[in-house]
């Protein structure tokens, strides 16, 4: 089963999401600076329709097919934020931030 790449990342925006929904009214709660990402993607190139080009991330095993594939290794930072309640732009917490407790 390959996901497309956009699907993941709007899949674990909405895990995110969940978890500071989850978190509200809690006690602790975790602050997300940064989330690294290391996915295996294979990259197909299309000709129909639009055409363009569509990045899959692989999950289990690659089968060999008729269709040759290229596999990639990619790393991601992605940079964590939410608006705040006057519209700019902060850090997400998924529950209380307690980073001063661990300096």
């Amino acid at each position: 089963m390959d996901i497309e790449l956009s699907d993941l990342l709007a899949s674990l925006r909405s895990e995110i999401e969940t978890a500071r929904a989850e978190a509200d009214g809690k006690d602790v709660r975790f602050r997300i600076d940064s989330i690294d990402l290391e996915l295996q993607v294979a990259v197909e190139k299309t000709k129909q329709g639009k055409g363009g080009v569509k990045f899959w991330v692989l999950s289990g095993d690659v089968s060999a097919g008729s269709k040759k594939t290229r596999t990639h290794v990619i790393k991601m930072r992605l940079d964590a934020q939410a608006d705040d309640e006057n519209g700019r732009p902060g850090p997400v917490l998924t529950g209380d931030d307690v980073s001063d407790l661990l300096a």
